[in-house]
């Protein structure tokens, strides 16, 4: 039997994100994705969406579903020793710029699981449940990877069985199998504070958005969907560890905290926490790879780590499609750790940051950051410039590969954009009515937007349709091109920059290109009289 292509082991999202991924290609590979739990878990979990990861699940037509399954949040309120210090409101705008998706949306991670398990039953991909890896080792002539899979539910009780693969992915959280098999390092320590946490029905006189609260601890209050609401306590003070958390234990530090009456009542779920910072040494090691909490974990400021798993699952998705249809050679692979361990260091870093500040149980700094914060907090948030980089930050729509070796732009460009960064999201006018970039670009293929130019400079659609099937017959029949028109054409089936927004948006007033990598950010970009670099560059 010819061994698979690829084994996921994970079925939370990062390995859902990745089977969808792969399930999603023209010419998909052969995989398998595999879960220890007979059974999804109902609790909440990890509860955002940034509207990066939006735009990225857009691709696929489901951003809809988990819409309807949650509720963004338009707000954000500090509270300090009882009383009220700033309120950073987002309004219709949102606190991103150039997206569909300016907020974040707050959903269950059971809701997110199980949005990803239907799209991927779509693509005929099952998650196997109740099968765990038990022993993972790699091939001695470097072929691939066998695993020891323990099925459970069987006729005559657990069973075993052998499993060989070209490449494996653990997405299989902190204690991933695949991550000690193959001897990567997962460097870090705990965090010294006391956490719990509640999924709570409450009645309150606070306006219902995120809001967190300072004083002899912390509380965060994260409004949820139907009414509930999940606190995060971190107490300054040991009240007794071993002991598991009652509502009457969040009660009280609401009475301590939250001015006015607030009753909170029909807890869903009560647990105790301890927080870690970790990263591993490197996201490859020949044919095995990790992702997600298998990779890294940090600690909850700002959402970021179900969504920089899921953002990990697509970059490795292409690459791994790509190498195994034998279009790429096995080096794009190490590219996955050069663009992801850099976003992985520099997530754990600035929440690291965010989250002492947060969270001190130290008394000194407790003293400090509440003295200060009535006069800090609302003069950092009256720097417009300052907010904008932290919502980049935290969208995760600032996310840029620059680096990378493979991305990059003509020699004689001067604009703004490099290979590397997110492609700017923009609203078009098509022949089905208003578009956006990123849906234009739909699916887990390469695509080349072919810009007009603008006023006298631009070139006719007809020249664009010219171009882009050229470039189609040079050998690169898998890119679809989209035509970017300043005005429209009749009979035209290209995309009208009426405003001459989106243009702007990428740096162009004579005619370019930008050639989108399967993971929405640029491979590519020039003038279109430099189209020759671009043919050259797609051939290394």
């Amino acid at each position: 039997m010819a061994p698979l292509d690829i084994l996921i082991i994970g079925g939370g999202p990062t390995g859902l994100t990745l089977a969808l991924e792969l399930a999603a290609q023209p010419c998909p590979p052969t995989i398998r994705i595999i879960e220890s739990t007979s059974i999804r878990s109902s609790n909440t979990r990890a509860f955002v969406l940034h509207p990066r990861t939006l735009e990225l699940l857009a691709r696929h037509g489901i951003t809809d579903r988990c819409i309807e399954r949650g509720r963004f949040n338009d707000a954000i309120r500090f509270y300090c020793k009882r009383a009220f210090v700033h309120e950073l409101s987002f309004g219709e705008a949102g606190m991103a710029r150039n997206t569909q998706f300016p907020n974040s949306l707050m959903i269950s991670q059971a809701d997110t699981e199980r949005v990803l398990e239907e799209a991927l039953k779509g693509y005929g991909v099952v998650v196997e449940r109740g099968v765990k890896a038990e022993k993972v080792e790699r091939d001695e002539d470097g072929s691939g990877v066998t695993a020891v899979l323990k099925i459970a539910g069987r006729e005559s009780g657990e069973e075993r069985e052998e499993t060989q693969c070209k490449y494996i992915v653990g997405c299989d959280g902190a204690h991933s199998v695949v991550r000690k098999a193959a001897g990567m390092r997962f460097e870090g320590g705990v965090y010294p504070q006391d956490f719990i946490l509640a999924d709570v029905k409450m009645k309150w006189e606070q306006k219902t958005c995120l809001t967190f609260f300072f004083g002899n601890g912390f509380l965060g209050v994260f409004p949820l969907w139907n009414g509930i609401f999940r606190l995060i306590v971190s107490r300054a003070e040991d009240r007794g560890k071993e002991d598991q958390p009652t509502l009457k234990d969040f009660q009280d530090v609401v009475d301590e905290m939250v001015p006015g009456e607030t009753e909170i009542y029909d807890p869903v779920w009560i647990t105790r926490f301890r927080l870690h910072h970790r990263i591993v040494d490197c996201y490859r090691k020949g044919r095995c790879f990790v992702a997600g909490d298998a990779a890294h974990i940090h600690s909850p400021a700002g959402g970021q780590g179900m969504n920089a798993g899921m953002q990990d699952a697509v970059n490795l998705a292409w690459k791994l499609a790509s190498v195994l249809r034998s279009q790429s050679s096995d080096a794009l692979l190490d590219t996955y750790d050069v663009e992801r361990r850099k976003v992985g260091l520099k997530l754990l870093n600035g929440t690291d940051r965010l989250f002492e500040m947060m969270a001190t149980s130290n008394p000194v700094w407790l003293y400090v950051r509440n003295t200060l914060m009535p006069w800090v907090v609302p003069w950092v948030m009256s720097n417009k410039t300052a907010v904008e980089n932290r919502f980049r930050f935290i969208s995760q729509l600032g996310i840029r590969y620059r680096e990378s070796p493979i991305v990059g732009q003509v020699s004689t460009w001067k604009g703004a954009l490099r290979g590397g960064d997110r492609a700017p999201d923009g609203e078009l006018k098509g022949a089905g009515g208003q578009r956006w970039i990123l849906g234009v670009c739909k699916g887990v293929g390469f695509h080349l937007l072919l810009f007009s130019g603008m006023a006298d400079a631009a070139v006719s659609d007809g020249r664009l349709e010219e171009i882009g099937s050229d470039f189609r017959k040079d050998g690169n029949e898998y890119v679809k091109f989209h035509k970017i028109l300043s005005t429209p054409f009749a009979g035209s089936n290209g995309n009208v920059d009426e405003e001459g927004n989106v243009h702007e948006l990428y740096g162009f007033k004579e005619p370019g290109y930008v050639l989108v990598r399967p993971d929405g950010h640029i491979s590519f970009l020039g003038l279109l009289s430099t189209m020759d670099e671009l043919k050259i560059w797609v051939k290394k």
